[in-house]
């Protein structure tokens, strides 16, 4: 009988510690939970800045869209405006492509499987929310292809001087990036537009030695060919232009400079 009564005791006396190291451990939990969910508006805040940048380049598309269907009501647009028209269409289908990608990236990252490694990941957990919250806000502070497509949207309107200040500031924070020698092709055509040719030339031929599988190096050349005719430079011009031909035969920039060659000869 005494020794039940002694066990009674101690359960009286040890209960109350049991109960306090369970809430400790529901108190640790429900933290590493928070500290996940954390981490998700985190990724919400992402995919909220991927959206709005992907709604104002579907602005642009659709901008395009109108632009090109005039042109191809108009019989007189000439075949060199509408394939650039068509370039800048292209461009931008590419971008939003991107865009969805990234987005899809982090819908899948938002799942419970997520959640739960997360829960089971111990106390560093809290740090690296913080880190991921610092990438979050650098990210969506200094998205490259916000910078690029702002200036891309500011060649489309026509504000050279706008988008030159764009594209050469993307080149300078982000001379790696994979848009980096679309950016300085359009530094080229912004010039280009202006009659600046000189400046032009200078851009085409950066890129053309620079970058020596650029997606537009095609365009370079052809623009660099056009820019040295209109300044008077008809043999250099030609020149380059059967380079092109040459380097590129079954290119739509091909087509362009055998007409371009024709004229000038003509």
């Amino acid at each position: 009988m005494k020794k039940f009564i002694a066990i009674i005791i101690i359960l009286i006396v040890t209960l109350p510690v049991i109960a306090r190291k369970d809430t400790k451990k529901i108190l640790e939990e429900v933290k590493k939970i928070s500290e996940i969910l954390s981490s998700v508006d985190d990724k919400i805040t992402i995919m909220s800045s991927e959206i709005t940048n992907l709604d104002k380049r579907l602005k642009i598309i659709e901008e395009k869209v109108s632009v090109i269907s005039k042109k191809f009501a108009d019989t007189n647009q000439d075949k060199e405006n509408l394939y650039l028209s068509l370039q800048f269409l292209k461009e931008e289908i590419n971008g939003v492509k991107n865009s969805l990608s990234k987005i899809s990236d982090i819908l899948l990252n938002l799942n419970s499987s997520s959640i739960s490694s997360g829960v089971n990941s111990g106390i560093n957990t809290e740090n690296k929310n913080n880190q991921n919250e610092n990438n979050t806000n650098q990210v969506v502070k200094e998205d490259p292809k916000t910078i690029y497509y702002t200036a891309y949207s500011d060649y489309l309107k026509k504000n050279y001087d706008l988008a030159i200040q764009g594209f050469e500031q993307f080149i300078q924070s982000y001379p790696e990036h994979t848009l980096a020698d679309n950016a300085l092709y359009w530094i080229g055509e912004c010039y280009y537009s202006q009659k600046k040719y000189n400046n032009a030339i200078n851009k085409f031929t950066e890129l053309i030695t620079k970058y020596k599988d650029a997606d537009k190096l095609a365009a370079a050349i052809l623009k660099k060919g056009y820019a040295l005719i209109e300044m008077g430079n008809r043999e250099e011009g030609i020149k380059t232009l059967k380079m092109l031909i040459s380097k590129f035969p079954l290119s739509e920039e091909a087509s362009l400079a055998q007409q371009k060659i024709k004229e000038v000869e003509d």
